[in-house]
């Protein structure tokens, strides 16, 4: 046995040895394009999950509720999933790890591909024909040398690449090759471009940021601040430093409907824009217009308009002290009605309100509202229920727009307009004025432009993956020393679709042979 392949083995036997053996194995198995595909997929399950599930560095709270069983699927399945780290997916050691090995198997794979495509490009030649084929050749009245000649200004012309063989090299020919770069260059390409992705969405889950906030027209706005959102969700990386600090006031908001009942679209907004006023940090203040599709940038941020809904300012009044006077947010629902609530700690005992805003509600004959689920408010009411009791604040987590009625004994209802107020026992409602609020939706998102570019990477590699084709030519010219006449033989092979190639090829020929 060669002395160096005795030592070898000895090295690999006893414990030593499997260690060795293991690790080259694995090394192996990390290696393949299969292992990579596979990672992949796992990291793209995972990523499912952390979008399904709450993840604790963005929404502590709502991950505690889960786990409380005050939301989410039960107590035992959020046990389940904490136990398996699905509350924090990307701060898991799994996830950590499966990342790294995926760019360490996507490298492993990439590297030697990438020098071998570079050494083949750079210094390859297309392969001599050392033999004709056994086919019927063209036989033509020209010299060798001029069909040569022709057929390698017809294969450069073609963007062949071409060679000519030194003189007794190899029997007078021109070899050609085409689609090396753009065949396995496009395939390198797409696969190049996973890094990209990777990238970004690794940075995304980082660096990211979205926040949402509400503004009532005409009144203080917000900050960029942590503290100003209502819904705040940072990525790992994304701190309070971050923040740009500017300023965003609702000067005015522009919404409109199609109000014909008989026309096309009836009911349906025409008009959705708000004026907003911004100051910078460091800059002077500046007006502009935020739309459905038209977001506004602001040192990075994108701004877009995410909802809307009707203010009313109530104010209540127990035993001549006001406990509340404060404009309150309602939503619509699907029926077309915008909800709210008024919570009032204040009073002994509390005070809680179910709002349901009826933006147009003109009076019937009998001076009753005749309700309609109408958004412009022509002719607005309040249609309220008064409770008293426990409104549980600091026990249960709820919705601003929300009452949990559940420690709450009611005390009657009635409906107010503008300008009226209504009293049930100790408790006095007025209905002061009523405006329109925006919502808000503050995103920063660095990892789109990365994204782009990957995603434009994997379709400028797969098209040459999948359509171009790497494919060689031969052209050979002898002369026949019984005829004098020339024999040309032109051949070739295609490494990919057969079929087309042979339609090339007879082009080709035709070219060499000037039959064109």
């Amino acid at each position: 046995m060669n002395p160096a392949v005795r030592r070898r083995a000895a090295r690999r036997s006893g414990p030593i040895g499997f260690v060795i053996e293991s690790v080259v194995m694995g090394w192996r198995w990390l290696v393949r394009m299969r292992t990579a595909l596979l990672l992949l997929g796992i990291l793209a399950l995972m990523t499912a999950v952390a979008t399904a599930v709450p993840q604790y560095p963005n929404v502590p709270g709502t991950v505690e509720a889960w786990l409380a069983g005050d939301q989410g699927p039960g107590t035992t399945v959020s046990q389940a999933l904490l136990w398996i780290g699905a509350f924090d997916v990307y701060g898991s050691t799994l996830f950590l790890m499966l990342l790294f090995a995926l760019f360490l198997s996507l490298t492993a794979c990439l590297i030697p591909r990438i020098r071998a495509w570079l050494r083949l490009v750079r210094w390859s030649q297309p392969p001599l024909a050392r033999h004709r084929p056994d086919e019927v050749p063209d036989v033509v009245d020209e010299d060798p040398d001029v069909v040569l000649d022709r057929a390698e200004r017809v294969l450069r012309a073609a963007h062949w690449r071409v060679r000519r063989p030194e003189a007794g090299e190899a029997p007078p020919q021109v070899a050609a090759e085409r689609g090396l770069w753009s065949r396995e260059g496009g395939s390198l390409v797409f696969h190049l471009s996973f890094y990209v992705l990777l990238i970004a969405i690794v940075a995304g889950q980082l660096l990211t940021f979205e926040g949402q906030r509400g503004v009532i027209e005409g009144e203080p706005g917000f900050a960029d601040t942590e503290m100003s959102y209502w819904s705040y969700r940072p990525g790992r990386w994304f701190t309070s430093d971050d923040h740009a600090g500017w300023r965003l006031d609702l000067e005015a908001f522009t919404v409109d409907w199609i109000r014909d009942p008989t026309a096309p679209g009836a009911g349906q907004p025409t008009e959705f824009r708000s004026r907003v006023a911004v100051t910078p940090v460091d800059g002077e203040p500046f007006t502009a217009e935020v739309a459905g599709n038209e977001p506004l940038v602001v040192d990075g941020r994108k701004i877009h308009q995410l909802d809307w809904g009707y203010a009313p300012y109530l104010e209540v009044v127990v035993d001549g002290e006001v406990v509340h006077a404060a404009f309150i947010t309602t939503v619509a629902g699907d029926d077309g009605i915008f909800r709210g609530a008024v919570k009032a700690p204040a009073a002994e005992p509390d005070v809680g309100l179910a709002v349901e805003l009826y933006p147009y509600a003109p009076d019937g004959d009998d001076g009753i509202p005749r309700l309609t689920g109408a958004p412009w408010a022509d002719a607005p009411v309040i249609v309220y229920e008064q409770w008293r009791g426990d409104l549980q604040l600091g026990a249960t987590q709820q919705l601003v727009t929300e009452l949990d009625t559940t420690a709450l004994t009611s005390q009657g209802w009635g409906f107010l307009r503008p300008g009226q107020d209504v009293t049930i026992d100790d408790v006095t409602l007025r209905f002061v004025e009523l405006k329109r609020w925006v919502g808000f939706q503050v995103s920063h998102r660095p990892q789109i432009p990365w994204l782009l570019g990957g995603s434009a990477l994997l379709v400028a590699g797969l098209i040459p993956a999948l359509y171009a084709s790497r494919r060689r030519l031969w052209v050979t010219a002898v002369r026949d020393p019984e005829t004098g006449r020339t024999l040309v033989h032109v051949f070739g092979r295609a490494f990919q679709r057969p079929e087309a190639f042979a339609v090339e090829r007879a082009r080709m020929r035709a070219a060499v042979l000037d039959r064109s």
